[in-house]
């Protein structure tokens, strides 16, 4: 086989391959592990990467090369354990580039018995419409946060969608986001079928959740119709960079509380935070400081996002 006979998903496959291995100095059965892979394939796709001429003195394959670039960077700049950069030919493509390889990247982390934790959002839509279909052992989807009547995108919906293109079993909150009082809050949590979902949620392996900048986080909260009027509990100086899950923070990742936090359902920061991988999906120059903010809140350690947003990022 030629180089040029290679599927533009093989040739990728291949390069990052051989830039783990030669230009990151990881070990094969490491490589493998992050690859979700054999030792043995690795070992077969490196010899292939040589005859192939994919790899001589360094790797070819530019634009691969520099995506695998700034992955690298973003991992060491902000102590990420995976990032994935995708090219997005233009603004109104975004949200479809970035579910598709949200999609991909979240396949590859699956295995069996695992429990996945979703959010909300346009990015997540898409991921979950092309998702392709897989045969999955015992895998629980749970909805992290509830429902928002007025939202085009339905956690619920999506949650179900996703479900059924990886034949694994939906869990959903049957809660909105945001009541009215805390009692109410509390009569929800009180049933049997919440705890249950609850329980899900603290069982999850894996999370994958979208991050609204400024904007986004004030149509979720500061619209609704609640019995007082919502408003941010700021420090001096203080200001909303981004929100995901439902948690607000600033620049710097600090969360930043507001008078109707216990009116607010929808997974708790502590339980958040000990799901051992939390995915974030987000592009676009307008996101930028709710992305880093993300990042250095460490309410993600896996970033996807697109090429002009990760090459700011590293130059901040």
């Amino acid at each position: 086989m030629q180089k040029s006979a290679l599927s533009a998903s093989l040739l990728e496959e291949y390069t990052r391959v051989a830039y783990y291995y030669y230009k990151e100095n990881c070990t094969q059965e490491q490589i493998a592990q992050r690859m979700h892979m054999s030792r043995q394939r690795v070992n077969r796709i490196l010899a292939e990467c040589l005859r192939l001429g994919i790899v001589q003195i360094s790797i070819c394959a530019s634009t691969e090369v520099m995506r695998l670039d700034l992955e690298s960077r973003l991992k060491q700049k902000y102590g990420l354990k995976d990032a994935r950069v995708v090219d997005c030919l233009n603004s109104e493509d975004i949200f479809r580039d970035l579910g598709r390889e949200a999609g991909k990247y979240l396949s590859g982390c699956l295995f069996p018995h695992c429990v996945v934790g979703v959010t909300r959002g346009r990015t997540l839509a898409q991921m979950a419409a092309q998702m392709p279909k897989l045969s999955t052992e015992d895998v629980t989807i749970v909805q992290l946060l509830g429902s928002k009547n007025s939202e085009l995108h339905t956690p619920s919906e999506i949650i179900y969608r996703i479900a059924e293109k990886l034949n694994a079993r939906p869990c959903l909150l049957f809660a909105p986001i945001l009541v009215g009082s805390t009692q109410l809050k509390e009569s929800f949590q009180a049933d049997p079928a919440f705890q249950e979902a609850y329980e899900a949620i603290r069982r999850c392996d894996i999370s994958i959740a979208g991050i609204g900048n400024a904007a986004r986080a004030e149509e979720l909260f500061l619209q609704g119709n609640v019995a007082i009027k919502p408003h941010l509990l700021l420090e001096p100086g203080q200001y909303v960079a981004g929100e995901i899950g439902s948690h607000i923070f600033d620049i710097n990742g600090n969360p930043i509380r507001m008078n109707i936090q216990n009116h607010i359902i929808a997974v708790e920061l502590e339980d958040y935070r000990k799901i051992p991988t939390r995915i974030g999906v987000a592009g676009s120059e307008e996101k930028l400081s709710a992305i880093r903010g993300a990042m250095l809140g460490q309410y993600i350690n896996v970033l996807i996002t697109d090429t002009r947003a990760a090459k700011l990022l590293c130059e901040e």
